[in-house]
């Protein structure tokens, strides 16, 4: 299975509706929105307004990360706007359990986000709980950033321990997705791919169709 997530971090705020109705078109399966409060991670990006927004671009899956200390503050607004997806990390104060629950609860699919240091196996007591497992291949808070080595070895590890899990759950990775990195991912175990500057860095078709074709063509054959 394979899914493109287009992350607005990286589109033109000036021209966001031209560059996520672009998006769509060329093929985009869902869109990832990434909520930043400066205290999680140092930088601030959107909140509930930008989603509201993004609602009345697209009838495409709205898939939020919440990179925030207190994600239950956001749960009732965020199932109030239609979206379907709602990921919170492992990391933050407390645990993840109760914001789990409480996306569940609202009817939203909930995810679990794991920062590159943070061993795969502590995603095991959750497993019930989520639909979604995120990897994060670069360390969170920057777009553009390099995909971090050893990775392709981490979504394998995760990729074997959902397989325990009472339903499937998909492997997604965000950072450092481009045409040379889409393809060992998605071998390694990967099938959801959050990709910001690679869909929005130039022509919006040209890329999303690209992005498509390297998860399982060598990017050579692309040139």
């Amino acid at each position: 299975m394979f899914e493109l997530c287009a992350s607005i971090l990286a589109a033109d705020f000036a021209h966001l509706a031209r560059d996520v109705q672009a998006a769509d078109a060329a093929g985009a399966d869902a869109f990832h929105i990434d909520i930043m409060d400066g205290h999680f991670v140092p930088a601030i990006s959107f909140g509930t307004g930008m989603v509201r927004t993004m609602r009345g671009l697209t009838r495409k899956p709205l898939d939020v990360h919440l990179m925030v200390e207190t994600p239950l503050d956001f749960v009732e607004e965020l199932a109030a706007l239609g979206v379907e997806r709602v990921s919170v990390h492992y990391e933050i104060p407390g645990g993840p359990g109760p914001a789990l629950q409480a996306i569940r609860a609202a009817g939203m699919q909930p995810g679990l986000v794991l920062n590159p240091e943070t061993p795969v196996e502590a995603a095991k007591p959750f497993l019930p709980q989520i639909r979604q497992l995120l990897l994060m291949t670069v360390h969170p808070g920057r777009g553009g950033q390099p995909y971090l080595p050893g990775s392709n070895a981490r979504i394998a590890a995760a990729s074997q321990l959902v397989q325990a899990a009472p339903q499937p759950i998909p492997i997604q990775v965000d950072g450092g997705i481009t045409l040379c990195t889409i393809a060992e991912a998605h071998a390694a175990g990967a099938w959801s791919f959050v990709s910001g500057s690679a869909v929005f860095g130039g022509p919006v078709p040209r890329n999303v169709r690209q992005l498509r074709l390297a998860a399982t063509v060598c990017p050579q054959d692309l040139l």
